[in-house]
């Protein structure tokens, strides 16, 4: 599948901002570090326990360090990426999610890899080659795709009786069932901070918040299907059967560690964070598909993934390029990276690894071994997706729009509509074509 990025005004087309990308992947200028001193290679990174698979590559590569920065988060990788390019100061390497990746191609910040990749195809998931490649060009180097889950407590749910829920309309009465049991706890919480979960709700629903024709956009943030899954959690919410703590707060930690919530939408890569924020949970928690709409159904948004860019500030690019390539494809990496982090990855082989067959991450029930072949499986449900330029103002907008919503029992259907026009203005001012 070929996808494109462009904008239809010419003073900020794409065409200029492509050839200044492929201007970054000139031949590396000899490094000059004296012959005694290694190569220092900046990494930005948020993934858990990303110090110890660094470390593997440090051991066996003396001559070209690298060093990572993990102060820099998902919601904020770009403002701060775009900032560090203002400044001059850009790190060699980056993390990137995929639906923040367009953003960066466009401004300039990740790089061409293509002759560095582009024979890699074959060893990669589809789904996860064509969120990295545009126009036939590779800006990213593809980490993992992330299968949506359901996790859950099974102890609370078995002390009350409970089965995992398989629909919408269940899993709303497992909230009504868990609050009336204990006033004081909650089936999940619908969190006002978390553009990412929605987003992918929504896709689940049918959702194509973004769309491409030639050089014309579409955007749908506020059609049917969303606007279906807003008004679901405004009932709930209503009802006050489930939460709304903001995910990765204090009072969320504290609520995933004690019981408050009882479960979390999330993705394969969940179980370290959850041992990480709620390390006595450890064990008690199980993993099954996303409610369905419909009985029978088998369908799953895309909730994160990420991808490894080489920026267009390094001085190294050829060792970052190979950095970025060990990192997400070879045996040593990927076999630490299923160790400390619950990668799906998005390299082929990597999904054949041992350590993958013969694990079970730490926060799932000992029992639960087939939590690797239920991610295969829900790797093929999960719908196509494609991203927006603007993600990152679509993020922010529907945080600020549906914490007002909650804070003053608003519309969360007027919330999406906020996000959407103010989406759309945003690629307008950008210079794209948007048809609505």
């Amino acid at each position: 599948m070929t996808r494109r990025l462009s904008r239809a005004t010419a003073g900020i087309a794409i065409g200029a901002v492509t050839a200044a990308l492929l201007a970054g992947c000139a031949p590396a200028a000899e490094s000059d570090a004296g012959a005694d001193e290694p190569i220092t290679l900046e990494y930005w990174s948020w993934a858990p326990n990303i110090a110890k698979i660094v470390d593997v590559w440090n051991e066996a590569n003396p001559d070209v360090q690298v060093e990572v920065n993990t102060s820099v988060g998902a919601n904020d990788i770009v403002a701060k990426l775009s900032a560090a390019k203002e400044a001059g100061t850009l790190p060699d390497l980056s993390n990137t999610t995929y639906e923040n990746l367009p953003n960066l191609v466009v401004n300039g910040i990740a790089d061409d890899i293509t002759d560095a990749f582009g024979e890699y195809e074959d060893q990669i998931a589809p789904a996860a080659w064509n969120l990295t490649t545009f126009d036939g060009v590779n800006y990213a180097v593809p980490q993992g795709t992330s299968p949506q889950f359901l996790f859950y407590r099974t102890d609370i749910f078995e002390s009350l009786g409970l089965e995992a829920p398989t629909t919408w309309d269940e899993y709303a009465e497992a909230a009504r069932a868990i609050h009336a049991a204990d006033p004081s706890k909650y089936l999940a919480t619908f969190p006002a901070n978390d553009a990412q979960l929605f987003a992918a709700l929504s896709q689940q629903a049918g959702a194509e918040w973004w769309s491409q024709s030639g050089d014309e956009w579409s955007v749908d943030i506020d059609g049917a299907a969303s606007a279906k899954v807003a008004d679901y959690w405004q009932g709930l919410v209503d009802e006050g059967v489930v939460a709304t703590f903001k995910t990765w707060t204090p009072e969320w930690q504290a609520a995933l560690a004690d019981g408050t919530l009882a479960s979390w939408l999330s993705a394969v890569w969940a179980p370290p964070l959850i041992v990480q924020n709620a390390p006595d949970t450890a064990g008690k928690w199980g993993a099954v598909r996303l409610p369905q709409w419909e009985e029978g159904d088998a369908a799953s948004g895309v909730l994160g993934g990420s991808g490894t860019i080489v920026t267009t500030g390094t001085e190294h690019p050829e060792e970052a390029r190979e950095f970025a390539i060990w990192l997400n494809n070879s045996t040593e990496a990927l076999s630490a990276y299923i160790e400390h982090a619950s990668i799906w990855p998005a390299n082929l082989e990597g999904r054949e690894l041992p350590a993958l067959r013969d694990t079970v991450p730490a926060a799932l029930a000992p029992s639960q071994a087939d939590f690797y072949e239920l991610a295969a499986q829900i790797d093929e449900e999960t719908v196509p997706v494609t991203w927006g330029p603007n993600v990152s103002t679509a993020y922010s907008t529907f945080n600020d729009a549906f914490s007002e919503a909650i804070s003053s029992g608003g519309s969360f259907s007027d919330a999406l509509a906020t996000v959407e026009e103010t989406v759309v203005d945003d690629m307008t001012k950008l210079g794209f074509s948007v048809d609505r």
